[in-house]
């Protein structure tokens, strides 16, 4: 087995924001594309899963931003498949820089879905399909991503709504997961997001958002530290949790 897939990356121009600096949601877009490539070298992307009528659904996520890339930067991309802890699968990303520095270190928790009934499965429908022993024995962040808990002492305040739209969607036919942190980062005050520099994401995807539907946007502020939650209905879609600079 390989110890991990690693490549080198010229990060497209697209990727960055108002200060040319690689936006959080960019790394979301590329950390899917190493989660796709990844579980392809080891044999049970979803494309190889689909006769088993099952895929993946990433349920958390932890990135933390050592130095945001430039634009025109050229990384070192890396993945590795962590195994099975728990109710999850672990998979680990990091980008590194021209001298080998770690500009940004993730760790994703993923579940499996049965793709006719949307009901999420138990990781034993994987048995000898998916290894549960760890690809190798590093860590980008050596916990897993953790459960968000909502604020008690700075309640959430509603401050908009986003309508799921076409291209929102995924091929699972629900919202790709990068899309929670645009919009999070989207309904935050401007000062911060255009002038002060991310370091830590947390994010909880919790139930699926699918097209039409309208999922309101709440936001919290302890210092740095930011909550935003997505609700449609009574679900939480997701929560996740912002620290700035």
């Amino acid at each position: 087995m390989e110890k991990m897939l690693s490549y080198k990356l010229d990060i497209p121009c697209y990727m960055f924001d108002n200060r040319s600096l690689l936006r959080a949601s960019s790394f979301m877009d590329i950390a899917q594309e190493l989660a796709t490539q990844g579980s392809f070298q080891l044999g049970f992307s979803d494309r190889q899963m689909a006769p088993h009528n099952i895929v993946w659904i990433l349920a958390r996520m932890r990135v933390r931003f050592n130095t945001l890339p430039p634009m025109y930067s050229s990384v070192t991309a890396q993945t590795w498949h962590r195994g099975l802890k728990g109710m999850c699968y672990v998979r680990d990303y990091r980008l590194l820089g021209d001298n080998g520095e770690s500009l940004v270190d993730a760790t994703s928790s993923w579940i499996i879905m049965e793709k006719t009934k949307r009901a999420i499965v138990r990781p034993n429908a994987l048995e000898g399909i998916v290894d549960s022993q760890a690809q190798n024995d590093s860590f980008a962040i050596e916990e897993p991503a953790a459960r968000i808990l909502l604020p008690k002492d700075a309640p959430l305040e509603a401050v908009g709504e986003h309508r799921v739209i076409y291209s929102d969607l995924d091929c699972n036919g629900h919202t790709n997961n990068a899309k929670y942190t645009v919009w999070a980062m989207d309904c935050l005050p401007g000062d911060i997001t255009r002038n002060h520099n991310i370091k830590d994401i947390t994010i909880n995807f919790n139930h699926e958002a699918l097209f039409g539907e309208t999922v309101t946007l709440y936001h919290a502020q302890n210092g740095c530290e930011h909550i935003v939650e997505g609700r449609c209905g009574d679900a939480q879609i997701f929560v996740c949790k912002l620290i700035f600079e």
